[in-house]
């Protein structure tokens, strides 16, 4: 049997597409191919965190932010979705925080907690705020700021 050009044409095309969209979202950070377990994260403030950023569990990588969605209109919260790429048990009472280095990209760190009982898939984690070391160099300058301001204007 004979095959068309038509017909060998179209099949490379279609594999063509195939590879360049399973190797498009593999740089991304995806697997497509590769089930993965999804938990939640709820925030106030993001930072400077975005999708493809890394989630740690005592510096170890674990997983990476698939997804950030508004919670509600008025914008009380932001839910960044979490892609475990690892099958770790992280305890129900464990937080999560965003850490912000002063080089490099943020990641969430997730704090274990001492609960026996596990999360499962599409469990909230609870969250608490970091005080990076910018923010903590700031709250120490600030009070010192405002002393040789007044001091310049007297």
């Amino acid at each position: 049997m004979k095959i068309s050009n038509e017909t060998k044409v179209g099949v490379l095309t279609i594999t063509a597409l195939t590879v360049l969209i399973l190797g498009f979202n593999y740089l991304k950070g995806k697997d497509v191919l590769k089930k993965r377990k999804k938990i939640y994260a709820s925030f106030n403030d993001l930072g400077s965190l975005s999708k493809s950023n890394e989630v740690k569990i005592n510096g170890y990588v674990i997983g990476s932010v698939s997804d950030l969605q508004v919670k509600d209109k008025d914008m009380s919260g932001i839910v960044a979705t979490i892609s475990l790429t690892e099958d770790v048990n992280i305890p129900r009472d464990s937080k999560a925080l965003i850490s912000s280095p002063l080089v490099g990209s943020s990641y969430i760190v997730i704090e274990k907690g001492k609960d026996p009982v596990f999360l499962q898939p599409g469990d909230t984690l609870k969250t608490r705020v970091d005080i990076g070391i910018l923010d903590d160099v700031k709250a120490q300058l600030t009070p010192t700021l405002t002393k040789v301001r007044s001091t310049l204007d007297s």
